[in-house]
């Protein structure tokens, strides 16, 4: 039975409009249930209905079947993909093979509105983002120290923090300078709002869920979770607007914030914003709320992801202390060659050619996403048309397909294409052990500088996705989440509560859910600032 949504104390009286418009929408959702009814899956099924363990059923796919698609009985049924497909799908078009359609459908675009203009976000980061990314480096360290200073304060004895909590309000600050620009990133409501967006989104998705499908165009509007992520959109729509009314005049009169006439960023408010209209189609170029909206995909995007991946490295340094010296001496060494910039408040900033010189954190950032990685799973797509398989399968439309990115962690880096060479193949140790500079001891090998970046997809390094679908943000995030390390590691000690010795410890769990990982949000450390 779904949820109690109206009072019954009172009759409703619907008109004869409202009662013809809700037999269309009925008929609608039927001639397209049966028009795209999912065809029966002929693939193995692996796991339990209803209760899929995807550690356990990946890692049996992965055993039983390597060369055969295999089905999870999730809700909807999930096809992974066989590895030796991936050269062939990775590179097919929308019309094949959709990560858009397959946004939605997970979202319930058509009731969250998240993610329904996604292509204009991706599009910008790709295109606009990605060219600047460097140049963002000055901005992001100066915003960096008034995020610390503002979040852990003055802290000249160990103060304990709710680590994934101050994480979020320090990327939130420093991601807002790019993507709006000050003084609104540092607004609260915009801070709140540009955080709670995102668990907001899955609570609403989640709440109409509980309805069967052809209510929920008239249900939804009612809902508590949806009205709240209303609210967020509003809200944002509401803070963005002075922004966006400076775009608008600029943008007619033909300027483009941004740099958009070489590669250097203008850390000016408003910049990303003109990026964006750019992408937009005409008749949603002035509209706030449509502008708010895709604000709020790029920070749902965006914000938690690199605010995980600084949680999990900050806790793998913090149980293995042992490799915060090393990364120091690297950022050291790297500072005396380069020489360092001076921000706006008189404090040290590496310049941005020299993040590309830290190899050793570079490793680090790719061995904890490598044994944290924010799912199980990669290249989530759903077939817009049939798919026909090298291996002879053919995968039906309407088929949510992945690949088991599960198993290619547990492996470790493929090093079989390395020269077999004693003299100059490194001694990696096992894949389960974390050891933060396998990557970088990897690039010392002839030909093989810029294969096992943090950045670099390929089928055996799928965290960030592979081919057309692999994240295009993940050049600002390395960026973001470099210059933070720099700093924490430059000018904070940080460890576990309690580990007065520094000597490490016991790294406490991740959060498993389905086929993703997340960060506990219980977890604490203690920081204090270096003498």
């Amino acid at each position: 039975m779904s949820p109690a949504l109206f009072d019954g104390s009172k009759p409703m009286v619907m008109s004869p409009l409202f009662l013809g418009a809700s037999a269309l929408v009925i008929l609608a959702y039927l001639i397209r249930t049966i028009l795209f009814w999912p065809q029966k899956l002929d693939f193995p099924v692996v796991g339990k209905p209803g209760s899929v363990n995807w550690q356990e059923a990946l890692r049996e796919g992965a055993a039983r079947y390597p060369n055969t698609p295999f089905t999870l009985p999730s809700d909807p049924p999930m096809v992974v993909l066989p590895h030796c497909t991936n050269d062939e799908v990775r590179l097919l078009p929308e019309e094949k093979t959709s990560f858009q359609k397959e946004l939605e459908r997970i979202f319930l675009s058509a009731h969250t509105k998240f993610g329904r203009d996604a292509p204009v976000v991706v599009k910008t980061v790709k295109t606009d983002l990605t060219r600047h990314v460097a140049s963002t480096t000055g901005p992001l360290q100066d915003e960096l120290h008034y995020a610390l200073d503002t979040e852990l304060g003055t802290c000249e004895s160990w103060n304990k923090v709710i680590l994934l909590q101050k994480v979020l309000r320090i990327v939130a600050l420093i991601s807002g300078r790019v993507f709006v620009g000050r003084p609104l990133s540092r607004d609260e409501e915009w801070l709140q709002t540009s955080i709670n967006y995102t668990a907001d989104c899955i609570k609403a998705k989640n709440a109409a869920l509980q309805w069967p499908a052809w209510t929920r165009y008239f249900v939804a509007p009612f809902l508590p979770e949806i009205q709240k992520v209303q609210a967020h959109t509003n809200k944002a729509a509401e803070l963005l607007k002075p922004v966006i009314n400076g775009c608008i005049q600029r943008f007619r009169e033909g300027k483009v914030l941004g740099g958009e006439s070489g590669d250097e960023f203008e850390d000016d408010q408003g910049a990303f914003v003109s990026w964006m209209m750019k992408h937009t189609s005409p008749e949603l170029r002035e509209n706030p709320y449509n502008l708010a909206v895709n604000q709020l995909t790029l920070s749902f995007a965006s914000i938690h992801t690199t605010s995980s991946a600084i949680y999990h490295i900050l806790l793998d340094l913090a149980s293995h202390p042992e490799f915060i010296a090393p990364l120091r001496e690297e950022i050291e060494q790297v500072i005396a060659e380069d020489g360092f910039d001076i921000d706006g408040n008189g404090k040290e900033c590496l310049k941005k050619q020299s993040l590309t010189k830290l190899k050793k954190l570079d490793s680090l950032l790719k061995e904890s996403q490598r044994l944290s990685p924010p799912s199980m799973t990669a290249s989530l797509r759903v077939t817009t048309a049939p798919l026909h398989l090298s291996t002879g399968h053919t995968i039906p439309k309407g088929t949510s397909v992945v690949y088991d990115s599960h198993a290619v962690n547990l492996a470790g880096p493929n090093v079989s294409s390395l020269p077999n060479d004693p003299s100059t193949m490194p001694k990696l140790d096992p894949p389960n052990v974390f050891s933060p500079f396998r990557f970088s001891s990897i690039r010392e090998t002839p030909g093989n500088n810029s294969k096992y970046q943090y950045v670099t997809t390929s089928k055996d390094s799928m965290n960030f996705g592979h081919g057309n679908h692999a994240c295009p943000g993940r050049f600002f995030a390395g960026v973001e989440i470099k210059v933070v390390m720099v700093e924490l590691l430059r000018n904070w000690e940080f460890r576990n509560i309690g580990d007065k010795e520094m000597k490490g410890g016991e790294r406490p769990g991740n959060i498993v859910l389905g086929n993703l990982i997340h960060p506990n949000p219980a977890v604490q450390l203690e920081f204090k600032r270096r003498a």
